[in-house]
């Protein structure tokens, strides 16, 4: 199973969470959810069997879950969920208008729906390249412990390693300031080695936050502690 996404969406008065996971081999599919308050208000589920009868690998599945991850947050700034958002909304709480949102030329074209021509647009920007990361092995992660990360950043357009990114590994928490635990930058083959002692939680809550920076992005992992 691949590390998933996260990212918290300003929308108008509101801030919506988009996660996105793979599900793992055994259940072939890649689920994006959008929360708000807790509450599930859109899920998207894309299965990749044939990805699989392929012969495909990590690489192609991340492709994909970048793809959909994407696709899913620039669906939101276009308004495509704007009814099953308002659902779960208190009565003042207003969402952009429309001359705020992003505009669609239907005049090359007139036979074609405004979802033809949104899925367009969403795909031309999910194409446009930015940096993957994501953690080697499938590890257990947990406060009061020692941890050997061993992460990799490529490039979601080719593929491609993505060395000299710098990344930094900090702890935050309801009872504290941020903590820095490690940093690193990755080589040539873009990866990178972190050893870190995740200090002990015994109040509150904190979170794992792994932030790459490189000349063609940043992205960031959370984990929950």
């Amino acid at each position: 199973m691949i590390t998933g996404h996260n990212t918290d969406v300003r929308y108008g008065d509101v801030v919506l969470h988009v996660q996105t996971e793979d599900k793992g081999q055994g259940n072939p599919c890649i689920e994006s959810l959008i929360y708000y308050g807790g509450q599930v208000v859109v899920a998207k589920r894309g299965n990749y069997t044939e990805l699989l009868e392929e012969g495909k690998g990590d690489n192609e599945i991340m492709a994909l879950m970048d793809h959909q991850h994407r696709t899913m947050i620039k669906a939101i700034q276009a308004g495509k969920f704007d009814e099953k958002i308002q659902a779960f909304l208190p009565d003042k709480t207003s969402l952009p208008q429309h001359d705020e949102r992003p505009s669609f030329d239907l005049s090359a074209d007139s036979t074609r729906t405004l979802d033809q021509v949104i899925l367009e647009y969403l795909t031309s920007e999910a194409e446009q390249e930015q940096l993957v990361l994501m953690m080697e092995e499938d590890i257990e992660i947990k406060a009061g412990s020692d941890v050997d990360l061993t992460l990799r950043a490529r490039s979601s357009k080719t593929g491609q390693a993505i060395g000299g990114a710098s990344v930094n590994v900090k702890m935050i928490s309801t009872f504290g300031g941020p903590q820095t635990l490690g940093v690193g930058q990755t080589n040539k083959d873009g990866t990178v080695h972190i050893p870190v002692t995740i200090p002990s939680v015994d109040r509150g809550t904190a979170a794992l936050i792994i932030t790459a920076q490189s000349a063609i992005g940043q992205q960031e992992l959370k984990q929950l502690l």
